[in-house]
């Protein structure tokens, strides 16, 4: 391509740069046009593109503090309510370090604005744990007897 005028007047360069950014613009924003552009891309050979890009993950197993062997130990606060009521679930829970007792949060969604991901103090986490469990146990129950 020559980096002199177009017979329209235009400079092809700055024509081609300005097509290009829309393309990237709209390849992410949009996952299945930034799919078909890169197999056009690799099928057209003009890159030497050999791999398709990885998507982006939110975190690795071998970055998280835990792998997914230690996800599976954690317990299921709302089985162990439903089995032990609430005594046994806080008895387990307070077995936990913070960063189990932060999973378990994370797992069950027991804290959406994830307030409880800057506390410290394991037992403020048990006890947050412990009341969400209770009140999406209790869910609904005040018709029960209707």
């Amino acid at each position: 391509m020559s980096r002199g005028k177009s017979p329209g007047g235009g400079d092809e360069a700055e024509a081609a740069g300005k097509l290009l950014r829309e393309l990237a613009e709209r390849a992410e924003r949009d996952p299945a046009f930034g799919a078909q552009v890169a197999a056009a891309v690799r099928a057209s050979g003009l890159l030497d593109v050999t791999q398709a890009p990885e998507a982006p993950r939110a975190k690795s197993a071998a970055t998280s503090k835990h792998t997914r062997a230690d996800i599976s130990e954690i317990p299921d606060p709302f089985h162990l309510f439903r089995q032990h009521g609430d005594a046994g679930l806080r008895a387990r829970l307070e077995q936990l370090d913070i960063a189990a007792l932060r999973q378990v949060v994370r797992a069950h969604r027991l804290d959406p604005a994830r307030i409880s991901a800057r506390w410290t103090n394991r037992y403020r986490v048990v006890a947050l744990i412990v009341d969400q469990v209770r009140a999406r146990s209790n869910h609904g129950r005040a018709f029960e007897r209707v």
